[in-house]
């Protein structure tokens, strides 16, 4: 037996067994703790162990009618739960239309997240900088290292505020609620997105020897691992298989996003670099976007119900 809920932070799916009546569980999507109601209706459970986990490993089932037929794509009336995964064939202007109207809803939370982004990038970048012009003028090798290490260090806060930022760009993107505290909540996967960047890099610097095509190729297929693993929790490795399998359906999408991401930023450039306050979190928010629709996931405006989207109890 189990039951069966929506997280009501994320939406996600998320099933334990009826043991756990009363009790209290985190989502393994978004990290909160949510209370576990009591059980509802009997339903076969595939988890002997009543492990708390979410829908999103687990692939649609196939329709009784018809077991052969072809992944939903974004111009069919289905669309899965936030805690759901179905390739899905994307389209871009329905992409940025969304992203727009999510954009306008949270735009404080998004520049200012961005000026937090900005600022620390641009304190470390400082820092170095002193830190090469003193090594340069005395020559000595002390200043170089400790150049390295405060480089190093910043890396790595990038990294970890990156992915924060991240997640208040799926939150906006899903209308649901962002905060700015998001911005630090990078830790759980800090690691993970450390080793797929290196794997990611090492796999398009090898493409672009061969000729370049193959590592844009490479680029164009593999770059949403990213969102899989800040967002759906997935491993490394699993997330690049996922990345794969939406990527292939979306090459061409992915093209189109890649040029309108160019053509947005130095637009945002040109407008004395303030445009850039706006340009860089609408971008990032159009990645958001297209990487939920490519895994089937259409969110919905509040109060605007989307066909197949689950409703909560």
């Amino acid at each position: 037996m189990a039951i069966q809920f929506n997280c009501s932070s994320c939406n996600a799916v998320l099933r334990v067994g009826d043991e756990s009546a009363g009790k209290s569980a985190r989502c393994p999507t978004c990290q909160s703790i949510q209370p576990i109601p009591g059980p509802s209706a009997p339903t076969p459970s595939d988890d002997p162990f009543g492990a708390f986990k979410s829908e999103f490993n687990e692939p649609p089932a196939a329709s009784p009618s018809n077991p052969y037929a072809s992944p939903v794509t974004s111009h069919t009336s289905t669309s899965v739960a936030a805690g759901g995964y179905q390739p899905t064939a994307t389209d871009f202007g329905e992409i940025f239309s969304h992203t727009w109207q999510a954009f306008k809803r949270n735009v404080g939370v998004l520049v200012g997240a961005t000026v937090v982004v900005g600022a620390v990038s641009f304190l470390f970048n400082i820092i170095t900088s002193i830190l090469d012009s003193a090594a340069d003028n005395n020559n000595r090798m002390e200043f170089v290292v400790l150049s390295l290490v405060v480089s190093l260090l910043g890396s790595c806060v990038n990294t970890f505020i990156g992915i924060g930022m991240a997640r208040i760009c799926l939150a906006t993107a899903r209308f649901q609620p962002a905060e700015l505290g998001t911005l630090f909540s990078g830790g759980d996967k800090f690691l993970a997105v450390v080793g797929g960047t290196i794997l990611y890099m090492m796999g398009a610097m090898f493409g672009m020897l061969l000729l370049i095509l193959p590592g844009l190729i490479f680029m164009l297929l593999l770059w949403p691992y990213y969102y899989f693993i800040v967002d759906r929790q997935c491993g490394v490795f699993e997330s690049f298989s996922k990345a794969f399998e939406v990527g292939k359906l979306n090459w061409v999408t992915s093209l189109v996003l890649g040029i309108a991401t160019i053509v947005i930023f130095i637009a945002g450039a040109l407008a004395l670099l303030v445009g850039l306050l706006f340009a860089a979190p609408f971008i990032g928010v159009m990645f958001a976007t297209t990487y939920l629709m490519m895994k089937g996931e259409h969110p919905g405006q509040p109060g605007i119900s989307q066909p197949g989207a689950p409703q909560a109890f």
